[in-house]
């Protein structure tokens, strides 16, 4: 996946976590639903990162190297330069020793980032099943049916 694609994922999937939450979550009566959502999310990403970083998954990297425009040496290239495939190389050394450490930072980091786009998604879409969020302000004014009142008539004295 690499550091940048799975940022851009975490993001997108952390944002969009209680719009999915209110579809299959509530309405389906499983209340549980987010935290096996986030716990999938999550460790999913960091465990394939990982298994991509240590090289377990180079034996993919020959065959993604025949696409013209790809040269990729082993899986911490693939995690440091993450766009090759699309054709964007940033040229980052990753031989470096430094870098180690702050692949090891950004693996820990994936719950924080997930967490911070949750609670924007929530402020949003609104989280427990009687908070409407944001959202609701953009959602159409809804009319009431024909022959039903919606205010008492004031009873006369």
């Amino acid at each position: 996946m690499g550091f940048a694609t799975s940022f851009l994922l975490i993001c997108f999937l952390g944002f969009w976590s209680y719009y999915l939450y209110h579809r299959f979550g509530y309405s389906k009566g499983k209340k549980g639903w987010i935290a096996w959502y986030a716990i999938i999310v999550v460790g999913g990403l960091m465990i394939l990162d990982f298994i991509i970083y240590i090289g377990l998954l180079d034996l993919i990297f020959p065959l993604l190297n025949q696409i013209q425009w790809v040269h990729i040496d082993n899986g911490v290239d693939f995690m440091w330069n993450s766009f090759q495939m699309i054709g964007i190389d940033w040229g980052i050394d990753y031989t470096q020793p430094g870098l180690s450490w702050m692949a090891i930072v950004l693996f820990f980091s994936y719950p924080m980032w997930f967490k911070f786009f949750s609670n924007g998604s929530r402020m949003l879409f609104g989280g427990k099943e009687y908070q409407l969020g944001v959202w609701y302000l953009l959602e159409p004014t809804k009319k009431p049916k024909k022959g039903r009142k919606i205010a008492k008539e004031p009873a006369e004295p």
